[in-house]
């Protein structure tokens, strides 16, 4: 693995890499690369020693598909498990596409085939700091939609609970005893309140509350499965 410098990535000593990889020639090569752009890194020879320290300093993980102790999938899930929603970046051996596509099924960010260049290294290293973990992005985009949802009053949410389960306004009125212009008047708060264009929209916000369902939701909102295909039916009529 030829040591090739490029302009620094990051200057900031707070960014924390954790470099995983049982082959000590090439630790001390990614390690050696990223203290020459100001990167500050932790190397470990097997993926305990990684989940042993890992801490909310750490900014993103660079580990190897085949780690001496276990899979690069094994130990993406452990360290979800112990709730490290890090960035990883999966280094794969050269046309070993089944290990990449398990990786990034697995969750990692992005996989880089052995052997590489260190400034292609450091380039997806940038990308992978930059992107950030999927799963605290979807936790992100969760937690919005349960704040956007919990501006609905109780009867906009019983109103909108029958709209993801595709029911039309003449057959929520009947449900709920309310005339077809009240529910109109209902749907029209609901897509203000939460910034959505339409009901497709409104069904993918619902899902994505669905995510913290029993943990963030307010009790005013007793979701059910949507029926994203009666949704996507309503929203075509």
């Amino acid at each position: 693995m030829p040591l090739q410098m490029s302009a620094p990535v990051y200057s900031q000593t707070t960014c924390l890499v954790h470099i995983v990889d049982g082959d000590l020639l090439s630790r001390s090569t990614l390690s050696r690369a990223l203290g020459a752009v100001g990167i500050a890194c932790r190397v470990h020879s097997t993926a305990a020693d990684a989940l042993a320290v890992l801490g909310t300093g750490s900014s993103c993980i660079v580990l190897r598909s085949d780690l001496p102790d276990m899979s690069a999938m094994e130990f993406m899930a452990e360290a979800s498990l112990h709730g490290h929603d890090l960035p990883v970046l999966v280094m794969t051996e050269q046309g070993d596409v089944d290990a990449a596509v398990a990786a990034m099924k697995a969750g990692a960010v992005d996989c880089i085939a052995r052997p590489f260049a260190i400034p292609a290294f450091l380039e997806r290293l940038r990308a992978c700091l930059a992107s950030g973990s999927p799963h605290a992005q979807q936790r992100d985009r969760s937690r919005d939609a349960v704040r956007r949802l919990a501006l609905l009053s109780r009867r906009e949410s019983e109103v909108l609970e029958l709209i993801v389960e595709g029911k039309q306004s003449k057959t929520i009125a009947w449900e709920l005893g309310i005339s077809i212009k009240t529910v109109e008047v209902h749907r029209a708060r609901i897509m203000e309140k939460t910034c959505c264009r339409s009901i497709v929209g409104l069904g993918r916000l619902w899902e994505a509350a669905e995510m913290l369902r029993g943990r963030d939701l307010p009790p005013a909102l007793s979701i059910r499965q949507p029926a994203q295909a009666a949704m996507m039916e309503v929203a075509a009529s």
